[in-house]
């Protein structure tokens, strides 16, 4: 059986204390250090409902330790993770304890990521809250899970991709536009719904606008169709295209930071597919442009009109390796 992985990630630590002198050095006292922290020894675990449940999510959480004998203060910095996940994140740190804490040491604040990871992909890192190359470092989903109960229309499946546009202060909800629909009036307000109910704590009015997308899938019950596997190598990978001994390519990765590895989204031939560098949120090596355009111009035969609206969206990792891809002749270079 699959097991989710997780990250500790670095805690981060800030104690009340007033401004000192810049030559003045500051002793943190063992609590400030975190060193008598107590905290349970299993990590928290999300089990899958079967073999083919590759559902991911990851937290930050804020704790603020104001008595020695009580439970942290709790607050979500960041948030997509799904009810489950996050009760048993909530749980864990309930149990959190920092018995040194004196009242000289004044509110003693860590941070937490939490990454939970069922697929056999590379596991995600919550964003950078201190970066502003990382669009998604505050996004915060609502506490309760995505409801939906079906309905009786003409789709096997339903499909919706959302955009978000946050552009005001954190308690401000995003304007929500759908990029693609391949669903009924029904679901796509069910999504509308729930994606108004996201925040950006971490926004001021005078931050530029930002833009996420996100995609919300209904399938009935036993018809969704999966991918078997969700890494590939890249020739393995260009295997799976349309017509692999027509595949026209030369680029030299060992101009491009190699190895590396590619989040691959499937646009199911309804939209262009999308390659990102992972990790998601990282500055982009130049050099690697021509190269993830290339690869989203690939085309794949789904075989079905319905296998290609199940994959829409699907994403899967490509491992890049170093050295030369040379295949046929050499594409015309993208204006």
């Amino acid at each position: 059986m699959k097991t989710w992985r997780w990250i500790w990630g670095c805690v981060g630590l800030a104690m009340a204390a007033g401004a000192t002198a810049q030559t003045e050095k500051v002793v943190l006292s063992k609590a400030q250090r975190l060193e008598c922290l107590s905290r349970p020894a299993a990590s928290p675990r999300f089990p899958p409902s079967d073999e083919a449940d590759d559902r991911g999510g990851s937290m930050r959480v804020l704790m603020k330790f104001d008595r020695p004998d009580a439970p942290p203060q709790v607050q979500v910095l960041f948030n997509v993770a799904s009810e489950g996940m996050q009760d048993k994140v909530l749980d864990h740190v309930a149990r959190y304890r920092l018995p040194c804490l004196q009242a000289d040491d004044g509110t003693v604040t860590a941070v937490q990521d939490f990454v939970f990871d069922g697929s056999d992909k590379d596991p995600l890192a919550v964003p950078d809250a201190e970066r502003s190359v990382s669009t998604l470092r505050c996004l915060v989903m609502p506490r309760y899970d995505f409801q939906y109960s079906g309905d009786s229309g003409r789709f096997r499946s339903e499909k919706v991709r959302a955009e978000m546009t946050f552009s005001g202060a954190g308690d401000q909800p995003p304007e929500v536009q759908l990029s693609f629909s391949r669903a009924s009036r029904r679901f796509e307000q069910a999504v509308k719904d729930r994606v108004a109910a996201y925040r950006m704590p971490c926004r001021t009015a005078q931050d530029k606008p930002v833009t996420i997308q996100q995609q919300f899938a209904f399938f009935p019950a036993g018809k969704e169709f999966k991918l078997s596997r969700t890494r590939f190598g890249l020739m393995e990978f260009l295997g799976q295209t349309e017509e692999p001994g027509k595949l026209t390519a030369r680029f030299d990765l060992r101009s491009m930071g190699c190895p590396f590895s590619v989040q691959y989204v499937f646009g199911g031939g309804a939209v262009p597919n999308e390659a990102s560098v992972l990790p998601i949120g990282e500055r982009l090596d130049p050099n690697k442009l021509a190269f993830l355009k290339w690869l989203e111009g690939l085309k794949f035969n789904f075989g079905s009109r319905e296998v290609a609206d199940d994959l829409f969206g699907s994403s899967l990792q490509i491992d890049v390796p170093c050295g030369l891809l040379h295949l046929g002749e050499a594409p015309t270079a993208p204006r």
